[in-house]
């Protein structure tokens, strides 16, 4: 039985410490965190941020524009904004109307303004969206 939608979507969206994605299979260590230890609030931040995207049977073999993005607890952005295209074909031994995901991985730095409250924002062909929050502190 398939998944009736007939909109692209993020599925899932997480940061991690490290993760890759190896034959349509997820490597993950250090994920799902919501708390960043800062040492030097000036220095460039890395994040691997992973996201993982349904396609229906009826978009496959055709671009789809993913963006990430972070913002700050009042909405501002905090660049660099990130941009993908994601376009998924339909396997030999497909079912007729089956979705198919696909994971991406974003290895960046983003400078952090300040310590506190921040989002990552997912989003999918200009309508589908996943938030996670986390939370920018000092290190102790």
């Amino acid at each position: 039985m398939s998944i009736p939608f007939d909109q692209v979507e993020v599925d899932f969206l997480l940061l991690a410490d490290r993760a890759e994605v190896l034959n349509g299979k997820l490597y993950l260590m250090g994920g799902a965190w919501d708390r960043r230890q800062i040492r030097d609030i000036a220095a460039p931040v890395p994040l691997t941020i992973v996201v993982g995207v349904l396609v229906p049977w009826n978009l496959t073999n055709e671009p789809h524009r993913l963006r990430i993005r972070v913002e700050d607890e009042d909405g501002s952005p905090v660049p660099p904004e990130v941009e993908a295209t994601i376009n998924v074909g339909r396997p030999v031994k497909a079912t007729q109307g089956q979705s198919f995901r696909a994971t991406a991985v974003i290895n960046n730095q983003w400078t952090i303004p300040r310590f506190g409250t921040y989002r990552v924002v997912a989003s999918v062909a200009g309508h589908s969206e996943r938030r996670v929050a986390f939370y920018a502190e000092e290190a102790g």
